[in-house]
């Protein structure tokens, strides 16, 4: 979890609020450098997350109004993240 909150801040992304719990909904929310409000969902081992908790996630950016992405984490060698992906509403 600091590892993504780590590389969105170096992205030049201010992160509002992280929860370490990965039942947590949102894990984390951040706004872009370029004000873009947005809630990240992280899950470590590369792991997809499921149709169900993307929907319910997705459902979640939707009442908020604010952009959700998936953010996987691998831990080996090194912690490293491949990328952010958008999740479609």
């Amino acid at each position: 979890m600091l590892f993504v909150c780590d590389l969105l801040t170096a992205q030049g992304a201010t992160v509002i609020a992280a929860n370490t719990d990965e039942a947590g909904e949102p894990q984390i929310f951040a706004q872009s450098d370029a004000g873009e409000l947005a809630f990240y969902l992280v899950r470590t081992g590369l792991d997809e997350p499921s149709e169900a908790a993307l929907e319910r996630f997705r459902a979640l950016a939707g009442r908020h109004e604010v952009a959700a992405y998936f953010a996987p984490v691998a831990l080996e060698p090194e912690p490293h993240c491949p990328g952010f992906r958008a999740i479609k509403r």
